[in-house]
């Protein structure tokens, strides 16, 4: 695991203002200490960079995996931080430990859980009003070749094992240029055994829809900021709806996913502020 480099240490204000300069941000306090969660850390990639990339950040990071813990806990030292506490933890069992937060980052955790709504609703419930959070989730447009291959996979009975995954991965690569079996070849992690298990052999995963988004976040009155994407994605979406200033328009932004499926391949990556 190696840690992105921190071009610039800033405040959670100025950074969001400089991702998403036409949202509206309101009663952005430029606090000394931010108290941030990130739930689901793994191997602390991401709450290393949390730590260092915002001002008077004060990092709980958790994970159920112990062997994850370990590592990050190791690395974190070699890097000298101290301004980050990891826990072994259950997201669900986290209102326990009362305590609430500036900032929440949940990326990549929530579409494994049994339900993802649930969790995302008591991860807000330990977030201050006004507060932030960084989500990821899977989108269900763009993981569509994942679930045949995942049916193809059940037909054929490959198992999560090291000998199954590399026959597996050797008969996907037989089928046709263009083929829906073909096009997972094409995924990045589908070539190393660890990540090709998480792709394809996962136990559980929920995929999303932007209007399902769209519904959660009304009825839990959270503003969207904005998507996590390239300068070129956004560049294409404003020439695609140039009256959508803000570029924040969840049904704009479903309109133009159909139209582009492979945009989120990755994730859903946004960010919401919590009303007051």
């Amino acid at each position: 695991m190696k840690a992105a480099p921190i071009a610039k240490v800033m405040t959670i204000d100025g950074y969001l203002r400089r991702q998403f300069p036409l949202s509206s941000l309101r009663n952005v306090a430029n606090k000394s200490r931010v108290e941030i969660l990130v739930a689901g850390c793994g191997t602390g990639q991401h709450s290393i960079e949390t730590a260092r990339q915002f001002t008077g950040a004060q990092v709980l990071a958790v994970d159920l995996s112990l062997t994850s813990l370990c590592y990050a806990k190791r690395k974190t030292r070699e890097l000298g931080l101290n301004n980050i506490e990891y826990v072994q933890a259950d997201i669900l069992q986290l209102e326990s430990i009362g305590r609430a937060f500036d900032v929440i980052e949940a990326s990549g955790v929530l579409h494994h859980l049994a339900d993802p709504f649930a969790g995302w609703r008591l991860l807000l419930s330990m977030l201050r009003p006004g507060g932030f959070m960084r989500l990821g989730l899977y989108s269900k447009l763009a993981r569509q070749d994942l679930v045949d291959a995942r049916r193809f996979i059940a037909q054929r009975g490959y198992r999560p094992s090291t000998e199954d995954i590399r026959r597996c991965r050797q008969e996907l690569t037989s089928y046709g240029d263009g083929t829906p079996l073909k096009r997972i070849t094409e995924w990045s992690d589908f070539f190393s055994t660890s990540m090709c298990r998480d792709l394809l052999f996962h136990i559980q995963e929920h995929q999303l829809t932007l209007p399902e988004i769209s519904t959660f976040l009304s009825q839990n009155r959270l503003e969207f900021l904005g998507f996590n994407l390239p300068g070129h994605v956004l560049q294409n979406f404003r020439r695609r709806f140039p009256n959508d200033k803000t570029m924040t328009d969840l049904n704009h932004w479903h309109s133009f996913e159909t139209e582009n499926p492979v945009i989120f391949a990755g994730m859903y990556q946004f960010w919401i502020q919590k009303n007051i």
